[in-house]
């Protein structure tokens, strides 16, 4: 059997045994087995896809009178790759978290799923594996929660239709369906003018709705917070850390598809394309307001949801400069993202495991009670607040880079003020959980289980190794933008070292003097600092007056002043937004049945006699 093949269907495989079996211990063994088998894939075939003469790998199959292809190249190996790394990740966190074989199925069918999105090399597998992974990863939700998994499947949904539809259209005026001919034949209509430019901006935006869907980007977010929230917490590590990316992949297929074609329908803003102008204010909107919102959580899983959504937004804005920086900007915190969210979900997974508690105000103290977990969630939070040496840093600084360099300073500052905001939620994170005093019902807390350890580690030796060697990533991207454009990034530098037009980042010097740094604090520290207690009831009022209502600390309320501040816009909801636009549909639904059908036979009569006029007089009778 064709390697592809094996690597694409291991899991599905996999997930199938454990959940026929139903075996404790032996069902964690195939799950954790059918996860790896792509990932080791992957290994054996970088040498083929990487270097100086990259070669593409593919594979056809024929189902129904289609042919679907399969290709393995620079730019889906390093998808499939994330994927596979963080599917890994998953696997050993669900041996310990998950109890039931229904969750190994459904996980590992959506592990299957999002690999033939990334492989696919037409339409028609790429829409039928997108179904699939949408498919899996509801019936992940709603075997939690049915109302989160509802609006899920509605989104989901309207999302499926916008592509097919899109899909239907392209079809039609190129008479293809693989990537390949669909690009060649965008690129001469580019020229050519024969689709006109109402026809491409309705592509695009029903493109950009399906993808948007999928990445959760605002205001298609809404499905994210409650679906992140409300399944097992190591499925989380896949739902978010690579899910996501089969919506960042939609968007930078929409270059490789159609972004000559956007640009000279759509034309330019202010020296920027159109389209990509809009890409980069969606990513943005979601940067921010995504990463509002997280601050004001007082539970972590929609703490980190939130910040889901909002790190997702980092991935569209890069694309949206529609520069080589920004691109790799964007592809880097594909990555990034992916191991410090993915290892955070793990952290989580081990606080709900060991303690059964979500609320902040229900935590603190438990570093002395699970140390290693402690060490993992402070990498996590390093890199996800964008501190060197970490892999978050070094794709935010890229990202930052490239929106000077693009001479678009808004985005650059939404860029900053996201990660202001994401230091914000972290540090409260960092503290509420893990220091101060310790609540008496935690004091027999014991260290999260070895499986999920693993995990863990798995996705923080990315963080730490791509943090202080971010060259190895961004020469990697450079084959990736050199195999899709032709063209090489403008990043120069070595392993250790990265240089831009508008500035250098040394990771290797910054990981030294840091080390240093803190060696020299932690001894002024131990030998001369002078301790002082610090009762656990010490608040800050930002203020406010000290009463029993509005008593702040680090675990209660801590960015109540903000909520405050930002009470005007808090009163508007995407959510109710939905929710009353549903109702009115509804409504109108209910307005049509009561007319419609009334029971009068003479009634039903008059519908059947003005339809068959209607196809007479359009010739069909």
């Amino acid at each position: 059997m064709n390697e592809l093949m094996i690597m694409l269907f291991a899991p599905l495989v996999a997930g199938f045994i454990a959940w026929a079996l139903d075996i404790r211990g032996i069902r964690e063994i195939v799950g954790i087995l059918g996860a790896a088998v792509p990932l080791g894939i992957l290994a054996k075939y970088y040498s083929t896809i990487a270097g100086s003469n990259p070669e593409t790998v593919t594979h056809t199959i024929t189902i129904g009178g289609f042919k679907l292809l399969f290709q393995l190249n620079t730019i889906t190996w390093y998808f499939a790759a994330v994927a596979s790394l963080v599917g890994v990740a998953m696997a050993f966190g669900m041996a310990s978290t998950s109890r039931s074989s229904y969750e190994w199925l459904f996980a590992l069918m959506s592990y299957t799923g999002v690999l033939g999105v990334f492989l696919s090399g037409d339409f028609v597998g790429f829409f039928l594996f997108w179904e699939l992974m949408t498919f899996a990863s509801f019936m992940m939700v709603l075997k939690r929660n049915r109302h989160e998994s509802l609006k899920y499947f509605v989104l989901s949904v309207i999302g499926a239709y916008a592509m097919l539809i899109a899909i239907g259209i392209l079809y039609a005026k190129t008479g293809a369906l693989d990537f390949g001919t669909i690009r060649q034949a965008l690129y001469m209509d580019a020229m050519l003018g024969s689709i006109s430019k109402s026809l491409t901006a309705l592509v695009f935006l029903l493109f950009l709705t399906a993808f948007g869907v999928k990445a959760g980007a605002v205001p298609l977010h809404v499905w994210a917070p409650g679906a992140y929230s409300e399944v097992d917490q190591s499925y989380t590590t896949f739902f978010s850390g690579a899910l996501s990316k089969a919506g960042a992949y939609g968007f930078l297929l929409l270059y490789i598809l159609m972004g000559t074609k956007l640009y000279t329908a759509l034309g330019v803003w202010h020296n920027h394309m159109v389209f990509s102008y809009i890409i980069a204010w969606l990513g943005a909107i979601t940067v921010v307001v995504a990463g509002f919102l997280a601050v004001l959580q007082e539970d972590i899983r929609k703490l980190f949801a939130y910040s889901s959504v909002s790190q997702v937004g980092y991935i569209l804005l890069g694309l949206g400069l529609g520069t080589t920086l920004g691109f790799a900007g964007a592809l880097f915190h594909v990555l990034s993202h992916a191991v410090f969210k993915g290892l955070f979900w793990l952290v989580v997974a081990a606080l709900i495991l060991r303690t059964g508690k979500t609320k902040f105000e229900d935590f603190g103290g438990l570093a002395e009670k699970m140390p290693i977990t402690f060490a993992m969630a402070l990498i996590a939070v390093l890199s996800l607040a964008g501190i060197p040496p970490m892999a978050g840093f070094a794709s935010k600084w890229l990202l930052y880079e490239a929106a000077i360099s693009a001479h678009m300073p808004l985005v650059a500052g939404a860029i900053f003020l996201g990660s202001g905001l994401a230091f914000a939620y972290v540090v409260r994170f960092l503290y509420a959980v893990w220091f101060g005093q310790r609540p008496s019902d935690l004091d027999d807390v014991e260290e999260a289980p070895l499986p999920l350890l693993i995990g863990m580690a798995i996705l923080a030796i990315p963080n730490l190794v791509f943090g202080i060697a971010p060259g190895l990533v961004v020469k990697f991207i450079d084959d990736i933008m050199y195999s899709l454009f032709q063209i090489h990034i403008p990043v120069g530098g070595d392993y250790f070292k990265l240089v831009t037009p508008t500035g250098t980042y040394n990771a290797l010097l910054v990981t030294v003097i840091l080390t240093l740094g803190l060696a020299i604090a932690g001894l002024i520290f131990i030998y001369g600092a002078k301790a002082r207690k610090v009762p656990v009831t010490d608040t800050y009022q930002s203020g406010n007056p000290v009463t029993e209502d509005y008593n702040l600390s680090m675990r209660r309320n801590f960015y109540r002043p903000l909520a405050e501040a930002l009470d005007f816009w808090l009163k508007y909801s995407w959510d109710r937004f939905y929710e009353r636009l549903a109702g009115m549909f509804e409504d109108f639904a209910d307005s049509l049945r009561e007319g419609f059908y009334n029971g009068n036979v003479q009634s039903y009569a008059w519908y059947l006699a003005v339809v068959l006029l209607i196809l007479a007089l359009w010739g069909v009778l």
